[in-house]
């Protein structure tokens, strides 16, 4: 059992209650698996104690802490709350458990999933930046094809952190809304189309002809980020190709299929070389976040990358951003 940081004195009840920064460890389990089967498999327990441990910290702090009424379960509004000081005081009992101990020097690691196009074109030039003291050990997980199903695998704990571009109008990404983050850069997708003999596109959003267009499966990021650009463009946009991976549209713009929006980290080289044009003016560009969030649980290892990466950022949840 870690190290007793509460004691609360209940009227009428002599010597208090006991709390331990082991029940905030399952408060913060349970705030990310929403699951309570799943939160007593990966800690070690049976459901049921669980759910007494659970109890145990709604008693202290006086209000129930999640929804059980749905599935999966959901914080309360108390849970909410509590949620952002819960890391706090976990975070700071491993600062405190940190003094006067060595560093360790067994080999570690921690995991990350992304985004493909992110994987490629900016995790290791950006991990790299933080290597020139330590070499960090980061093992990027195959990613899947669909936001949500890499949302659902860092849910599920399988990584500590989650690169992914960000854009609050995403619906998939509103399960995150509790998850802490750090913004890293921005990134903007740009309407692209391969020339005609000319140098213009074959493919311009610009005028009212129909416009052959190369399309993000249903459920990807950018499907779900371009519903403002789709709305713009309305009925003449024919979708004649369809894959979740920017990088295979990526090639099926440049053989002239149809155009498509994609991201400038894949696509300058195509554009200052006259490979790929744009299809449509900067009104057109969808500006989008690189984000990096990490898990209600990690690690001290992942813990020390995530204070190396995170100084300088602001660190966000929702609409809260700490300093």
């Amino acid at each position: 059992m870690r190290l007793i940081v509460l004691l609360y004195a209940a009227p009428g009840i002599e010597g208090g209650t006991v709390v331990s920064t082991e029940l905030f460890v399952d408060f913060l389990h349970l705030a990310q698996s929403r699951n309570f089967s799943t939160t007593s498999r990966e800690r070690g327990m049976s459901q049921s104690t669980l759910s007494r441990r659970i109890a145990a910290l709604e008693a202290f702090v006086g209000s129930e802490l999640f929804d059980r009424t749905i599935q999966p379960v959901a914080l309360s509004e108390a849970g909410e709350v509590l949620l952002p000081l819960a890391q706090d005081i976990l975070e700071k009992m491993e600062e405190v458990r940190a003094i006067g101990r060595p560093k360790p020097r067994r080999i570690e690691t921690c995991h990350l999933i992304a985004l493909s196009t992110l994987a490629l074109h900016f995790f290791p030039n950006w991990l790299a930046r933080y290597e020139t003291t330590e070499a960090w050990q980061v093992d990027l997980l195959n990613t899947e094809p669909l936001l949500a199903a890499n949302i659902r695998n860092f849910l599920r704990g399988q990584a500590e952190f989650l690169l992914t571009f960000a854009d609050d109008r995403v619906p998939d990404l509103l399960v995150l809304r509790h998850h802490r983050y750090i913004v890293l850069g921005h990134e903007t997708a740009v309407p692209v189309s391969r020339p005609d003999a000319a140098g213009a596109p074959l493919w311009s959003l610009e005028g009212e002809a129909e416009i052959a267009y190369c399309g993000y499966t249903k459920g990807s990021f950018f499907q779900q980020a371009l519903t403002p650009c789709f709305d713009r463009v309305g009925s003449r946009l024919r979708k004649v190709r369809d894959n979740s991976m920017a990088a295979v549209i990526h090639g099926l713009v440049r053989q002239g299929h149809g155009m498509c929006w994609l991201p400038r980290i894949m696509v300058d080289d195509d554009l200052r070389s006259g490979v790929l044009v744009r299809a449509g003016g900067p009104d057109f560009d969808l500006p989008t976040e690189i984000r990096l969030y990490r898990s209600h649980n990690m690690s001290r290892y992942a813990h020390s990358l995530w204070n190396a990466v995170s100084s300088g950022h602001q660190i966000c949840r929702r609409s809260v951003r700490m300093a």
